[in-house]
This record gives C-alpha cells, structure tokens and sequence, in this order.
C-alpha cells in the first residue's frame, strides 16, 4: 500500500492530474508515512505528525539542500535559528506584522493599486483575474513596501528562483539551472540598489536591511541579495494562488459570492477558510536532525522530510467536515489563523511561521472587498479552471466574464 501512495506522490510531483485531495486522504488513511525516491525523503499527512515536525526543534530543522530546500535564496531567516532568527526576523516583522502599518498606509495602498488594476480591466468582456488582479497585487505592494518600484518588471525571474526552491522537490537539474540563472540577474539588479540606500537611506525596508545591524555589525550585502530574493518570491505566491483558487471556488458558487456581498462580515472568515481548503502553498520540506520515530518509522539524522500541509488542513480528526468548503468555518476567530494561536498549517506554525502571513490576509481580504463591490459575480469563460502544480497550487488562469456590478446580468 505504501508503495501505491509512493507512486501516487511521485506522479503528482511530477505534474499528474489526479485528485490530489483522494490522495491525501487516502495516504492519511493507509500510509501516514512513507519513502519517496523521486523526493529522496520521508512524507507525511497527517496534521499531527506535521504539527510535531514544525515544532520539534531537537530532532527537525531547516532544509540546508537538495530537493525541496529553498537555498536557492542564499541564507534567509528560513535557515536560521535560536536568537538570530528571532531578531532577524523581527526586522521582516516591524514591517509585515506591524498593526499600525497593516491598519493604515499599508491598506491605504492596498485599496488604491487594487482599485487602480480593477480600472484597467474595465468593462473588458473577458479578462484574466489571475493575470490581472491576483498576482500583480502582491507583487507591486512587496515591491512597495521594499523601495523597489523596478520589481514589478521582473515578474518570470521571481517566478524562475521560486520554482528552483521548495517547489523544485524532486532536485530538478534543468530547473534548478533556470533559477540560478535567474538569481544572478536578481543580485545584478539588486546589487547597486543597496550600495545606493547604505549611501542614502530611506523608509522602506530594503533600506532598514541595508542598515540594521547584527552583533554590531551590518548585514552583509550577500544577506541582504538573499532577503530580496526570498521576498520578491516568496511574498508573491501566498497571495497570489491563494486569492485564484478562492475566486474560482467562489464563482463556482454564486450563492456563495452573493452571500458575501450581502453579509461583508464573512470575508475575513471566507479567507481563512479558503487558505485551509485550498492552500496555495501544499507541502514544506524539513530536515531530520537528530535520530527519532515518527507513526513507528525510524528516522535517520540527515534524512529529509516533507509535510503535506494541505493534507493535514483536511485530516478528519482534527476538522468537521474537512473536505467541505464552510464560509463561516472561522467567524470570530479567523485573525487566530495567521499567528501564533493558528490551527491552519497553511503558513507554517512555531517559530517558522510565516512573517509576511499578516500583509497575505490584509491583501486577500482587501482584494476580494474591491472585487465584490465592483462584480455581482462572474461566469468562466472557458470553463471552470483546473488547479495545478503540487507545492504552489492554484488555477494557472482565471478568465472570467464578469457580470458588473448595477449593470445587470
């Protein structure tokens, strides 16, 4: 039976279009565990064995190489622990999970690019929400948030390092090529950048990178290239994916958008809810650092291993009716959901939590308040979209004929 999930695994990593959710539950069911050649690591589904991974820090660690790891960055926070991850990642944190700046100029901004993309869509009768609203949203507010208005021009690099990371599990060599290629022209473009804000600071945060300081010295300009690197890719696929595949479920469901065009209160848990159902990152390698068991398997030190975290977001004995999509699964508690208190895994949890988790909701959130007042809902123009991808999964494109909103259907 092992051997059958294996195969099943090994034949979504590598772009197969079964049901990737009867594969999870199927895997949880008959092999919690299993070995994976094409990932050359262990696998695990079950929301206990991946809450335990993520919280382990004697026996689980990060990734330091190979398939699955995201050294494609350079060293980040993601490979840092004890006190110098915690004080560098408050240097990301006074940022990204600042409530005066999520609450203020931070949403200010959000309303405005979003309002201003939604503008130039127009009364198109067909358009593409993915391409024209989804992704380059987050894009063009981390470029924003950075000081690097050029970012947004370089959207296929950020796309190429990110698919030479965790995405790239089964060690790809033509991909890892891409993407290394693609990470020298990001530190040729980001290069002078930082010479230019350690000679003249600003507000943004490529500027505080640029002059923070560590044990009394400055960060140095590698560190630095690997920070823009990990945000310019990693700060674009959480939204991203996340806001198409909630769209695309959500013009599925007419009756579900119109409910939440009557009752607003239930975006924020209609968020929440869509990053559990439908993650828009699935699986999270970690390494094994000490010898351990897990579901009665031994573990070896040295030895990878991924989550499923997509998987344990639908393990039935931690959630009601996992495999059901509930709008109002999250009332009063979906903020719960993007920190510490968290019992989605979808943006990690402990000490790895994902930091830029709170800008994601803010922009989802915000994103999906713009689209509701401006479409009374949408028909697929060329049929509903299929999800693809395995690590980052999402709809590919999401074109749609929307229906205006007061210009009747």
């Amino acid at each position: 039976m092992a051997t059958d999930i294996a195969d099943r695994f090994e034949a979504l990593l590598f772009g197969g279009d079964a049901d990737v959710n009867a594969f999870y539950r199927d895997a949880r069911n008959d092999a919690p565990i299993f070995w994976s050649d094409a990932f050359n690591g262990w696998v695990v589904s079950k929301y206990d064995d991946a809450y335990r991974v993520l919280h382990d820090e004697e026996h689980f660690g990060p990734l330091s190489g190979g398939g699955g790891s995201t050294v494609i960055h350079g060293r980040t926070i993601l490979h840092m622990e004890g006190v110098e991850h915690r004080r560098k990642s408050a240097i990301l944190a006074k940022y990204l999970r600042s409530k005066p700046l999520l609450e203020g100029p931070q949403r200010d901004y959000v309303l405005e690019l979003g309002a201003e993309l939604l503008d130039a869509i127009g009364s198109e009768e067909v358009c593409d929400l993915r391409q024209a609203f989804a992704m380059p949203l987050p894009l063009r507010v981390t470029a924003w948030i950075m000081g690097i208005q050029e970012a947004p021009n370089f959207s296929q690099m950020y796309d190429e390092i990110a698919a030479g990371g965790g995405q790239n599990m089964s060690g790809d060599a033509e991909v890892h090529a891409l993407a290394v290629a693609a990470r020298e022209r990001l530190t040729d473009f980001v290069t002078p950048l930082i010479i230019e804000r350690r000679a003249n600071p600003g507000d943004d945060l490529l500027s505080v990178l640029c002059s923070t300081e560590y044990e009394g010295e400055r960060l140095s300009d590698d560190e630095i290239r690997s920070f823009c690197s990990f945000l310019l890719a990693a700060g674009i696929e959480t939204t991203d994916r996340g806001l198409s595949s909630l769209l695309k479920k959500l013009f599925s469901d007419p009756e579900l958008w119109e409910r939440l065009r009557s009752d607003r209160s239930l975006v924020p848990s209609a968020v929440a809810e869509s990053i559990r159902w439908a993650p828009p990152v699935c699986a999270l390698a970690r390494g094994v650092l000490e010898a351990t068991e897990l579901q009665g398997q031994k573990l070896e030190a040295g030895e990878k291993i991924v989550m499923l975290l997509a998987s344990a977001n639908r393990d039935d004995d931690h959630w009601d009716q996992p495999e059901i999509y509930v709008i109002d699964r999250f009332a009063g508690n979906e903020e719960a959901q993007y920190g510490a208190r968290a019992k989605v895994l979808s943006f990690g949890h402990g000490r790895h939590l994902c930091t830029g988790s709170l800008l994601a909701r803010l922009e989802m959130i915000e994103g999906l308040h713009l689209l509701l007042d401006r479409f009374e809902g949408a028909d697929f123009a060329d049929g509903v979209p299929p999800e693809q991808g395995f690590v980052f999964r999402s709809p590919e494109h999401l074109r749609v004929c929307p229906h205006t909103a007061g210009a009747g259907q």
